[in-house]
């Protein structure tokens, strides 16, 4: 907890400077990089509402950096997955320097990602 804490106002500045782009875009295109969400789960892996999720994932499919696209189980719900263009902008987002804290940097982009899918699995083990 230490580690993000004195790590993450730095972080989101460099990101948000580098990137062009709110915060929060950030936050969704890390979520999908691993797998698909519907704009439902988004939202609320994000805590924000739906609205608030809609204009996110706008911005990003007109950025290029995500796809909206139909669910093969329910063509009435929307998938947002990363493109090419925002794997590339994640991975040039993560080699800055002062982005990763220093212990993190340690590790390979894989690793990264499995640190934070395990993560996001805690979270999600501590919110139900």
């Amino acid at each position: 907890m230490a580690l993000v804490m004195d790590h993450k106002l730095l972080a989101q500045s460099l990101l948000q400077e580098a990137s062009g782009m709110p915060w929060s875009r950030y936050r969704a295109l890390r979520r999908v990089e691993d797998r698909a969400f519907t704009q439902r789960e988004l939202a609320e892996a994000m805590r924000v509402d739906a609205p608030a999720m809609s204009g996110i994932v706008g911005d990003l499919v007109e950025r290029g950096y995500a796809e909206r696209g139909v669910d093969p189980q329910d063509a009435r719900v929307k998938l947002v997955t990363i493109t090419d263009a925002g794997r590339e902008l994640m991975e040039h987002l993560r080699t800055l320097p002062g982005v990763v804290p220093a212990p993190v940097s340690s590790l390979t982009a894989a690793e990264r990602r499995e640190l934070a899918r395990l993560i996001d699995k805690m979270r999600e083990a501590g919110e139900a």
